[in-house]
């Protein structure tokens, strides 16, 4: 069954999804750029005292690219969603 509030629904998931892969994205390239080096290496480098950054930025640093997966494949699902329903409101 497609009703407008779904559709709507299902672009505003989309739309938000797509705000914060973006806004993740941006945030570990400019982690990136900042310290010139991936996480990996930042925490190694930190752990041994050769990179000075804060623990809390650190711990950032990874919950963002733990995240970025989880809300890529979010943003996926609710990409195929709404493509199954533009496809059934066709229909009819």
């Amino acid at each position: 069954m497609h009703t407008d509030e779904y559709e709507i629904s299902l672009n505003r998931e989309v739309n938000h999804c797509q705000q914060v892969v973006r806004k993740t994205r941006s945030k570990l390239e400019g982690r990136r750029q900042k310290f010139g080096m991936e996480y990996p290496q930042a925490a190694i480098a930190a752990a041994e005292g050769r990179l000075f950054i804060q623990k809390k930025e650190l711990v950032a640093w990874q919950d963002d690219i733990e995240a970025l997966p989880q809300w890529e494949q979010r943003l996926e699902e609710y990409r195929e969603a709404l493509a199954v329903m533009r496809i059934s409101a066709s229909r009819f």
